[in-house]
């Protein structure tokens, strides 16, 4: 059996308001019967308002989708699944996923930035294979046409790897169909039953999203990495600090200044190899004896031009013995790792964004389940999983949501938050004060997520603006998000092309700043080493 094998999409597990509770498990026992049509409006029929109907016609089934206004005919026997309406309407049956998006388009411009930039993953021609492309009017409306396939991944079961994009302009707004398959577009029927079956209809329901549910009770942790969990993300528990730095000797500098010990250090690593991480058991030991847990991130390097995407390479097996390795060194350390794999997703900059794999999504979520599967099988009881999208999407468009990135409750732990004040370097960026970055990112994810919440890295640059000041309100403004118990500051800089620092986010970057961080910090300190007090809690 190979380690780590795909769960199919339809085990996303997301909780359900207690409102819609009921009905999901009705509409639930349906779908795993196997039973299809007007069964699955019960969830609708939960819902604040009804949210889609489902009526079976003479070949295929007429879809209703009252969130976003649209009909079309749909595949016989497709579950219909609502639960992020908000963002797409998802169908699915055996062969064949459709994930329908509203996007609204402000002006030409920005029709012509959705069309083109959503696509640019097809530059990628070692995996990406355009079959076909045009544009062409259906029922007086201009319809673009996108078609391609990709290499089919092994680890994948019944991978998706055919694929057309139908975008049809509307009066503000384009509707966006989007269809990955197992067999190619014409076994499966074509796609013009779609586009001529598509019409507008009032939009009578509000946007609905399920929220996810915490399952960390469940976890088979050992009970040092429970004590962690508990003490650290228990509902009233404070806000401890973390950081990133370079190295622990120049860490131990700046604790010093700031007067605080911080219990949660940032440390990256990539599939640097085939075979093993070069140093990573030296790195959670030298963590452990500095009394420091890793926020142990682990990211697939950006594609090389000309080479594959090293996501696709990991889903063909290529990195098994490296994966292999890298979950028993874990496991084989036992103490408690959090364990941040392929943070901001949702960001262009990420090779494991669907912006380079096919604008899917489920790609990014086939890679995290695959790598959750290695460390299961290494029967690894020390790690907290930290899903971490960026708190804004590059690009900012509905199928690039981080909703549409969400693995399943059983392959996350604590949700991570990212949003930086970048400062005002490039030309294209401006001063954001942190209750302006954090305030609605805190409040969409409060709702929406129900496991614990962290700022897994964040940090001012000092361009632009008073970065005294904005440390100092964000010390005072964080205090409101109760449900962010761990806040992680990156002590670094970005660099531009000549080498010089654009966005300075260094904790030291002056004798005021210090003190900034110093008064602040007090009221977070400790009277002895803060593993000392979970670890105290394994033998209360």
């Amino acid at each position: 059996m190979i380690a780590g094998a795909i769960e199919a999409e339809k085990e996303d597990n997301f909780s359900m308001t207690m409102a819609t509770k009921a009905a999901a498990v009705i509409c639930m026992v349906a779908l795993m019967s196997g039973i299809t049509g007007a069964i699955e409006e019960v969830l609708a029929a939960g819902a604040p308002a009804d949210l889609y109907s489902l009526v079976e016609e003479d070949v295929y089934n007429r879809f209703d989708n009252y969130v976003d206004g649209y009909s079309l005919l749909i595949d016989r026997n497709m579950t219909v699944d609502m639960r992020i309406s908000e963002n797409a309407a998802i169908l699915e049956n055996e062969n064949k996923r459709i994930e329908i998006f509203r996007q609204r388009i402000d002006s030409e411009t920005y029709k012509l930035r959705y069309l083109n930039y959503s696509n640019v993953f097809l530059e990628n021609q070692k995996d990406h294979f355009l079959e076909h492309q045009e544009t062409r009017e259906v029922n007086g409306r201009n319809v673009h046409i996108l078609q391609w396939s990709r290499t089919g991944l092994t680890r994948v079961k019944d991978d998706k790897n055919h694929y057309v994009c139908l975008d049809v302009e509307m009066d503000g707004y384009i509707i966006t169909i989007f269809v990955s398959s197992n067999i190619t577009v014409s076994e499966g029927g074509g796609y013009e039953y779609l586009l001529s079956s598509l019409w507008e209809i009032p939009q009578t329901a509000e946007p609905y999203v399920c929220q996810t549910q915490n399952t960390s009770s469940a976890r088979n942790w050992n009970p040092e990495t429970r004590a962690f969990y508990n003490h650290y993300f228990r509902s009233d528990g404070p806000l401890a600090w973390g950081i990133f730095n370079a190295s622990f000797d120049s860490l131990k500098e700046y604790e010093k200044k700031v007067n605080y010990e911080f219990p949660v250090v940032i440390n990256y690593s990539s599939f640097e190899s085939y075979e093993k991480h070069s140093d990573l058991e030296q790195r959670l030991e030298n963590a452990h004896q500095e009394g420091k847990t890793l926020e142990l991130t682990l990211q697939p390097d950006f594609t090389i031009e000309g080479e594959s995407n090293v996501v696709y390479d990991i889903l063909n097996g290529r990195y098994d013995n490296f994966l292999v390795n890298y979950a028993r060194t874990i496991a084989d350390f036992e103490h408690p790792v959090l364990f941040r794999l392929g943070n901001e997703m949702n960001g262009d900059w990420c090779s494991y964004s669907g912006y380079h794999t096919s604008r899917d999504p489920m790609i990014f979520k086939a890679f995290y389940r695959y790598v959750h599967g290695f460390f299961r099988d290494a029967g690894a009881r020390n790690v907290i999983w930290v899903w971490n999208p960026n708190g804004q999407s590059f690009p900012d468009f509905e199928w690039n949501s981080e909703r549409m990135y969400y693995p399943g409750d059983e392959y996350v732990d604590v949700v991570g938050m990212t949003a930086y004040n970048t400062g005002t370097f490039y030309p294209d960026e401006y001063w954001q004060t942190f209750t302006e970055l954090y305030d609605d990112l805190y409040n969409s994810y409060a709702e929406e997520y129900g496991q614990p919440l962290m700022i897994s890295e964040f940090a001012s640059a000092s361009m632009g603006g008073d970065k005294n000041q904005w440390v100092d309100d964000m010390f005072v403004n964080i205090r409101k998000y109760d449900r962010i118990k761990i806040a992680v500051w990156w002590n670094g800089g970005d660099y531009d092309e000549n080498g010089v620092i654009a966005r300075s986010y260094y904790i030291d970057e002056t004798l005021d700043l210090v003190e900034v961080f110093r008064r602040h910090l007090q009221s977070a300190r400790r009277d002895k080493p803060p593993d000392v007090l979970w670890m105290d809690e394994i033998y209360a």
